[in-house]
């Protein structure tokens, strides 16, 4: 069965979920200004805890 999380008004899948995750990965690791790099950060946590809640509903 796959499950759809609702994140930020639109709702994704655990694959979109991690491609999302990689994408800001890649923009952190290429340089971003400080108040960017806080938001990159911050986001990283939101959708590592939204992964987590998909597996453990």
């Amino acid at each position: 069965m796959s499950y759809r999380i609702a994140y930020q008004g639109h709702f994704y899948s655990e694959d979109e979920l991690r491609e999302a995750l990689w994408l800001v990965q890649i923009e952190l690791r290429n340089g971003l200004p400080e108040e960017e790099k806080r938001e990159a950060e911050q986001q990283i946590l939101e959708l590592n805890g939204l992964l987590k809640s998909l597996h453990n509903p």
